[in-house]
């Protein structure tokens, strides 16, 4: 915005060069870009952050350097006429849309003498970048930049039915704005109207039929405050931005609107000459919040951390026109209407530093007794521990963005009914958050083999978003994917990555927490999976990991040519809280063990697990290894079934195992499996 220093002396007494002037209120906040000489004054352009609609005018930006330098701010003259709140009986105005215009004035003035505007007020107008019309026209913009309210002149004579109606545009209407272009509204935009036509686009722009010319004698001057969504949302639709909507979308000060049009009046009569008594109609349907913070002298100085004296402090707040009350030692602040920013005490307490000047604060190291390492949580440790072992064994780590398309999330045969939807989305690609990490991996995979990677080993660690009954829930996962071959060593061929490097890379994990109660579920209805090659480890009833081949539609959604995908995801916040952190020490046994083998026959519909769960079970204290060395399937069995061989290593604790106890066991172990698995021995 664009700020001229003869108009800002008009205000306050400015004795400090500009380019002083420049620097201390750039330091204070308002950051001037640049600047320039005009006919003898100094023009600055300042960078106005939304949060501060306030400095959107001369009178605002003249209140910070009043602050800033001390010096006295002068009074504005206005028109001290009382203004009413009944409609006068031959002109009305009619509020029909209480939400988007909660407050709207109107002052009827008379014989107006329209001519050029005079030098000083045209020439303030050029200086900042403003067009002049007539001094009709001019004096609602001059008062636009001098008190940051937008207002508008309409020719009173032009408008229907002796009344003014603010509501929303019907369907099929349309109006001529002042810059010539017929715009078509709908019911969205909120507009001026008479008894028969639109007169103008509320907040935005008049009509060109009621526009202020030189032939215009008496005019109904307009001072409101309009809905800032309403006002935007117009704005973009019609693609038209004004000085006027760009203030209004900033939330002007709705106890600005009588002052300006009482400014605005005191102007139509010593610049045209025209009638200013009939009083100003103000239709307000708000209420009057008066924030109050209370706070103490002492807190403020010690948040501030410099040596600022109880009367800088005073001068400072009523300088920005905050009200003070003192009682006791602690005062109480009231905030003026115009500060929406500020909310709590220490909002108060950087306004003051900000002033006070953020450079006069000095460095200080602050004192400090111990250094107390924050304890870190189990969720960040169990991260941690992820993160350095998946690395360790080869795996990189991957990070993607959980914003996805319903699209992907379909192709992926993700879930539906607990899906969480972004209700203002910025592309229909970003519409969703995801509730399955595959998506994210398999798009990472498309990248990598797309860019001649062939083997990829990766793993993220992010979180996963449901929408549970009436709940929102966020849960951290490890996601792991393998694709290509395994890896190259000097003892071993190569070969292509298969379920069983994943299980190991899973129960690696299991084993870095020290969970060893789990078992191994096979699942051949989950839809994201080859059914053949899944599984869930289950523990406690609680599911702990799902892994499997990714299903080969899946992989042609994402447009992936390799066949061998396969992927796992574990709930890293469940493993979290099964996390060991102390460890008893186990001596070395003292008992020799007992190695048997048992092969056996059994249906090729019976999982290897199933047989080691009932070896596991029957075995329970005196096997402690248990391990499947081979699984046969070929012209010595029938070919409906397979041959799974086990080695069972048994040992006690309390003594030698004798020949009997052994084989005691081993038969009962053999017999179970006959009778629940229906089991031959081979």
């Amino acid at each position: 915005m664009k700020i001229s220093l003869q108009w800002l002396k008009t205000y306050v007494d400015i004795k400090v060069p500009s380019g002083e002037l420049a620097r201390k209120i750039t330091f204070a906040g308002l950051d001037v870009s640049s600047s320039c000489e005009c006919c003898g004054d100094t023009v600055f352009e300042i960078e106005i952050t939304s949060n501060r609609p306030d400095w959107l005018s001369h009178i605002g930006v003249a209140r910070e350097i009043s602050a800033i330098t001390g010096r006295k701010l002068k009074p504005l003259p206005i028109d001290k006429l009382k203004p009413k709140t009944k409609n006068p009986a031959h002109f009305k105005i009619e509020i029909q849309d209480k939400s988007g215009c909660p407050r709207y004035t109107g002052r009827i003035i008379r014989n107006l003498k329209i001519a050029p505007s005079p030098g000083w007020m045209a020439k303030r107008l050029t200086r900042i970048g403003a067009r002049t019309v007539n001094n009709g026209a001019d004096i609602t913009n001059y008062c636009l930049f001098e008190t940051g309210q937008p207002m508008h002149a309409f020719d009173l004579d032009k408008l229907e039915g002796n009344k003014v109606i603010v509501r929303r545009a019907k369907k099929g209407e349309s109006i001529v704005t002042i810059d010539g272009v017929k715009r078509e509204l709908d019911d969205s935009i909120l507009i001026i109207a008479d008894a028969k036509k639109p007169v103008a686009i509320a907040g935005i722009m008049g009509g060109l039929d009621t526009e202020v010319t030189d032939k215009t004698k008496n005019i109904l001057l307009e001072s409101a405050y309009f809905d800032p969504v309403t006002i935007r949302r117009a704005s973009r639709k019609l693609g038209l931005s004004t000085e006027s909507n760009y203030r209004f979308e900033r939330n002007v000060d709705i106890d600005n609107v009588v002052f300006s049009s009482q400014r605005a009046a005191l102007l139509y009569k010593e610049v045209t000459g025209a009638d200013t008594s009939a009083p100003c109609i103000d239709i307000n349907y708000t209420k009057k919040k008066i924030l109050k913070i209370d706070a103490d002298w002492g807190r403020l100085k010690q948040l501030i951390g410099a040596p600022i004296s109880k009367k800088e402090i005073k001068d400072i707040l009523k300088a920005l026109g905050f009200g003070l009350k003192e009682n006791k030692g602690k005062f109480q602040i009231t905030v003026p209407v115009f500060r929406r920013d500020m909310r709590i005490f220490e909002d108060v307490v950087e306004e003051v530093a900000r002033i006070w000047g953020y450079e006069r604060i000095q460095q200080v190291m602050p004192k400090l007794k111990a250094h107390i390492e924050p304890a870190k949580s189990a969720l960040y440790q169990a991260k941690e521990q992820m993160r350095k072992m998946l690395t360790g064994q080869g795996l990189n780590e991957v990070i993607t963005y959980t914003l996805l398309s319903s699209k992907n999330l379909d192709e992926a045969k993700a879930e539906k009914q607990n899906r969480v939807v972004i209700q203002n989305p910025l592309s229909a690609q970003q519409e969703l958050m995801r509730n399955s990490m595959l998506v994210s991996l398999l798009k990472v995979i498309n990248t990598n083999l797309n860019r001649k990677v062939k083997e990829i080993k990766i793993f993220e660690l992010g979180k996963v978003y449901k929408h549970i009954g009436k709940n929102f829930t966020e849960l951290e996962q490890l996601a792991v994917a393998l694709v290509g071959t395994s890896y190259n060593n000097w003892k071993d061929r190569q070969r292509g990555v298969n379920f069983h490097d994943l299980k190991g890379i899973v129960e690696s994990v299991f084993g870095q927490f020290g969970i060893t109660s789990y078992k191994l579920k096979i699942d051949k209805n989950n839809p994201c999976f080859a059914p053949d090659e899944c599984a869930v480890f289950i523990s406690d009833a609680k599911e702990i990991a799902v892994l499997g081949k990714v299903n080969g539609q899946i992989l042609k959604n994402f447009d992936i040519t390799e066949e061998n995908v396969y992927f796992a995801q574990l709930p890293v916040s469940l493993i979290a809280t099964r996390m060991k952190t102390e460890y008893k020490y186990t001596p070395v046994p003292r008992y020799p063990s007992v190695i048997r083998d048992i092969a056996l026959v059994v249906s090729k519909d019976i999982s290897a697990q199933s047989a080691l769960d009932i070896i596991q079970e029957i075995a329970a204290g005196l096997a402690v290894k248990i391990e499947l060395f081979d699984l046969y399937t070929g012209n010595q069995i029938p070919r409906d079934s397979k041959s799974l061989a086990f080695s069972i290593e048994y040992q006690s604790r309390k003594s030698t195992l004798t020949e009997e106890e052994v084989n005691k066991v081993h038969s009962e172990i053999l017999a179970a499996l006959t009778t629940r698995l229906k089991a031959a021995l081979r």
